[in-house]
């Protein structure tokens, strides 16, 4: 039985499991595999491997060396449910904690480090200061589809006025009124929902197409917007209302609102460079920078702890 060094660590709201970029097979179908066995995919209970049966803990994260930045990562989505890798994206949440991992493993020493995402192909900056991580992408945006709006900052997708962004990670943003979700209902009472899962699935696959990307279960994220302290919002994440926010979404909805002139602006006015975003476990602060049309920079602070190191067999 083979084995491959592992570490467990929390970053933000979600869960991984983190491994040198050594370790990556040269295959395509042999990466899915490791992927899955380690995560114990498809099973709901994740039983037999390292995941936590929702899409927030079925998570893999490969760590190395870079010519571009001190470290760079590739990022796996593992589905729960189904036995499916999705490779297209990267994970905020999950990037907060890289730092954690390349010094722990003697990859990398400090409490500052520049990564670069092979998923997004995208460079960020982590700052360090004990268990809190200051995650700030520098001049993102249009990684994925070339533009930040690379629909303009409102269009008609499957019948709704939305906002196409791509920044960290593909999102399709709508007003959560117009899709009939009543936020107080909470995340087990609209997971419950077929319909409106099935509707909001509509609504992202259209978007993807709108926004010329490949065909995936995870991007883009559909974020479904409502008035707050200062905005309350639901996100999606492999078919299934997210328990908290994706790290990637919150730097979107960030940018969305320091650009202005997206479907935000009906529940939120101004634009402004923080703000709070009131989700199901909490709230969260971010900030974004723009100059004119031109998006600087976004950040994000979140909180990392290593879990666990050892051998996970195969």
């Amino acid at each position: 039985m083979s084995t491959v060094p592992v570490s467990v660590i929390r970053g933000g709201t979600s869960r991984a499991v983190f491994l040198p970029m050594s370790a990556l097979p040269a295959g395509q179908a042999e990466r899915d595999e490791l992927c899955l066995r380690l995560i114990g995919s498809p099973d709901p209970q994740a039983v037999d491997g390292l995941g936590g049966g929702v899409s927030s803990n079925s998570k893999v994260m490969f760590v190395g060396p870079s010519d571009r930045a001190d470290v760079e990562t590739l990022f796996a989505q593992v589905s729960p449910t189904e036995a499916h890798v999705d490779w297209s994206g990267n994970c905020g949440n999950i990037s907060s904690a890289v730092l954690h991992y390349a010094e722990h493993v003697g990859m990398f020493s400090g409490d500052r480090a520049r990564v670069w995402n092979l998923n997004s192909q995208a460079l960020f900056e982590l700052v360090r200061a004990d268990d809190r991580v200051d995650m700030r992408f520098l001049r993102p945006g249009g990684e994925k589809c070339g533009a930040i709006f690379p629909a303009g900052r409102r269009c008609e997708v499957d019948g709704l006025e939305v906002s196409l962004i791509d920044v960290a990670n593909p999102v399709v943003i709508t007003r959560a009124a117009d899709v009939g979700v009543d936020p107080s209902l909470g995340m087990a009472a609209l997971n419950a929902d077929a319909e409106l899962l099935a509707r909001l699935e509509r609504l992202r696959v259209a978007a993807g197409q709108a926004m010329g990307l490949e065909p995936s279960k995870v991007i883009p994220r559909v974020a479904m917007v409502a008035p707050g302290e200062d905005l309350r919002v639901i996100m999606t994440s492999v078919g299934r209302v997210h328990h908290a926010l994706p790290g990637t979404g919150i730097l979107a909805l960030a940018a969305a609102v320091a650009l202005g002139g997206t479907v935000i602006d009906d529940v939120l006015e101004g634009r402004r460079e923080a703000l709070t975003l009131q989700h199901f476990k909490g709230d969260v602060e971010v900030s974004a920078q723009a100059a004119g049309d031109e998006l600087e920079w976004v950040a994000l602070p979140r909180t990392a702890r290593i879990l666990l190191s050892g051998q996970a067999y195969l």
